[in-house]
């Protein structure tokens, strides 16, 4: 814990000695970069794979192409068990989106959580990226829809930030995991309405390191919603299905 928390105070210390005034940011960042907009699909182990589940050759498709059977939910390891979701998507009516746009604030003390309560941040101008999904006809192992008893969604995103910092020139930042949960899910729908800002604000020693330099570019490693239980269930991607399959 005491190793974790000296990493969280270092990056608060880094992001906080940015400054929207600065003449650096010689790094080929993007004057224009909104965001994205994408769907999720259920997380699967791919093939071959490290990651939980068969993963390995054991069979081809008519055209010769190697691949694994059966398909398997990616999972996780807890001691020496793996533990994969018990919640599904309806075949006919599951649809996950989530969405991220990018801008400037001019004044990020005026920056909200959730629940409409100031953040604390310093009166200066600062990067954003605001982050919005929206999820239903998720269900459980037995199809019935969830509800507030499955409350515990969370959108765990794996983000890289190169910045331009006043002190020490133009850098990227330590790999950080931006965590937001959903709202309490209500007949198989979950949504989440977050920001950067916010979820770096509780995750910071130092919640000034949360206003990050007008100059940032964030690169999303992975997107990754989690159920209840920190288990993966979706991930970025497309998917289609006959109405008769």
């Amino acid at each position: 814990m005491k190793h974790i928390l000296r990493v969280l105070c270092s990056v608060a210390l880094v992001a906080a000695c940015a400054s929207a005034a600065d003449a650096q940011c010689e790094f080929n960042a993007l004057a224009r970069a909104r965001g994205m907009k994408a769907s999720m699909v259920r997380a699967f182990v791919g093939c071959p794979s490290t990651l939980g589940g068969p993963g390995h050759v054991n069979t081809e498709t008519g055209g010769g192409t190697p691949a694994c059977d059966p398909i398997a939910a990616l999972s996780i390891r807890y001691g020496h068990d793996r533990e994969v979701t018990q919640y599904l998507f309806d075949p006919q009516t599951g649809t996950c989106d989530v969405q991220t746009k990018a801008r400037i604030e001019k004044d990020c003390s005026l920056l909200k959580d959730s629940d409409g309560e100031p953040l604390g941040l310093p009166a200066r101008a600062c990067s954003v990226i605001y982050i919005k999904a929206r999820c239903q006809g998720i269900t459980r192992g037995d199809g019935t829809p969830i509800d507030v008893v499955d409350a515990g969604w969370s959108l765990a995103i794996h983000m890289s930030l190169s910045i331009n910092d006043s002190s020490n020139g133009d850098m990227t930042v330590i790999d950080l995991p931006i965590t937001q949960t959903f709202d309490n899910p209500n007949n198989g729908k979950i949504k989440l309405d977050g920001s950067t800002a916010q979820a770096l604000a509780w995750m910071l020693y130092d919640i000034s390191g949360a206003a990050l330099p007008t100059c940032t570019s964030a690169q999303l490693l992975s997107v990754t919603i989690k159920d209840p239980y920190g288990l993966p269930f979706a991930v970025l991607g497309g998917s289609t299905r006959a109405a008769a399959e």
